[in-house]
């Protein structure tokens, strides 16, 4: 019988396609990754696209399940907990998963937003004359950056699942964002001002799933 096959639909330098890779990689789950699914090109936003997610998201998982329905599913955390299915990704307590799940919403929702859309974007797609990066923009939002990289610091530095031994979606979650971060040219990269952070990033990168798929170049 032909097995399910899952395949990730997105950009691979995506932080959240990446988070869902490196899920795939710890649950040794074979992936595609990609805007085209099974031969045929899905234009980012088009009419297919906005079938699979309304508000023209990404990453999307398109699992082909033989004799059924193929089955689609958007969000990443929602997509992380679907792939960890044995939950050996998420801690086994109630208190201890149900803070978890909450830690991967700050992820997913807050820290994303000033770390990626608000500072990390402005690198990778600089918006200013001639494609230039709008050094007033990354200003301006440096303080933000600065204040939640110390709420994740604080976060790293108690009894949370980030400070545990378990690999968790939530460290896959935020694995990316950091590693982006460093790749920063000296003076955008501000990692070396949490030496905590810089330490969890280390140890993260130890593991064979992030050295698979966080090789981006320098931003």
């Amino acid at each position: 019988m032909k097995e399910n096959t899952i395949h990730i639909y997105g950009p691979t330098f995506s932080n959240f396609v990446r988070s869902v890779m490196i899920v795939c990689e710890e649950k040794e789950i074979p992936y595609t990754v990609g805007f085209e699914v099974e031969g045929q090109e899905i234009a980012f936003k088009g009419e297919q696209h906005l079938q699979l997610h309304p508000f023209g998201k990404i990453p999307i998982l398109i699992e082909n399940k033989p004799q059924h329905e193929t089955f689609t599913l958007p969000e990443t955390a929602s997509i992380c907990r679907y792939l960890d299915s044995d939950n050996i990704l998420q801690p086994e307590n109630e208190l201890a998963h149900a803070r978890h799940d909450a830690l991967c919403a700050h992820i997913s929702i807050d820290i994303d937003k000033v770390l990626l859309r608000e500072y990390l974007m402005e690198f990778a797609f600089p918006k200013g004359e001639n494609n230039s990066v709008r050094f007033d923009v990354v200003a301006n939002v440096q303080e933000k950056v600065a204040t939640t990289l110390a709420i994740i610091e604080k976060i790293v530095n108690e009894d949370s699942a980030l400070s545990s031994e378990q690999f968790t979606i939530a460290d896959a979650l935020l694995a990316p964002m950091l590693h982006y971060i460093s790749c920063l040219p000296v003076g955008y990269n501000v990692l070396p001002d949490y030496p905590a952070l810089e330490q969890y990033l280390e140890k993260l990168m130890t593991r064979p799933s992030c050295q698979k798929v966080l090789i981006a170049k320098k931003l």
